[in-house]
């Protein structure tokens, strides 16, 4: 994939392998079996439409990344990260709070690549009614019915109860989060190996 790397970018994804890394076993396994790889693209969004059409694929709707900190490119297997974003967050954080929201950005793609990758269509039919069932602050998370359809919301809501549950799992917690209705955790088990082994 060409995606144009300056030297400014290669401490992002040198956060962004540190994410990948602080993962379960089992889902970077899953990550590699997808191919799933990662790049930077300085050139937003228009960086993501060309390769979209360099592949013969129909692209996103600008508007529909334009604000986005990531995308999962699935022709590509890929995650691509949005350059200009994390260049103008970097001097306004400290190193450890930007790793931090990287890692989120990361895992969120992640989940959502092992979701679309692993989902069938009768669950994702379930999308509207698990997003639904979400908190408050995880639903307002998903721009629907924005920049979203609604045959990705299944996907969509994994996603983003992904990096929720891997922050549990590294802090040794493994129990599940009352916080989430039953039939989403439900889903996000089927759509992702949970828990992971210890």
């Amino acid at each position: 994939m060409s995606a144009k790397l300056d030297g400014n970018d290669e401490w992002l994804l040198d956060s962004v392998r540190r994410a990948r890394a602080q993962l379960p076993r089992e889902h970077r396994s899953l990550l590699e079996e997808i191919g799933a790889r990662e790049a930077v693209i300085d050139a937003w969004p228009q960086g993501v439409l060309d390769l979209f059409v360099a592949l013969h694929e129909p692209p996103p709707a600008a508007v529909a990344i334009a604000d986005a900190a990531a995308v999962w490119v699935e022709p590509q297997q890929a995650v691509v990260f949005n350059g200009p974003l994390f260049q103008a967050a970097a001097p306004l954080l400290q190193t450890e709070a930007l790793d931090r929201i990287v890692a989120h950005v990361a895992w969120h793609e992640y989940g959502y690549a092992i979701s679309v990758t692993r989902s069938t269509w009768q669950q994702r039919r379930a999308g509207l009614r698990l997003l639904g069932l979400l908190p408050l602050r995880l639903r307002e998370a998903i721009d629907y019915p924005g920049h979203y359809r609604r045959d990705q919301l299944f996907d969509e809501v994994v996603a983003t109860v992904y990096p929720v549950m891997v922050e549990r799992v590294r802090h040794g917690i493994y129990r599940r989060p009352r916080f989430l209705h039953s039939d989403v955790i439900r889903a996000f088990e089927e759509a992702i190996p949970w828990p992971p082994k210890h």
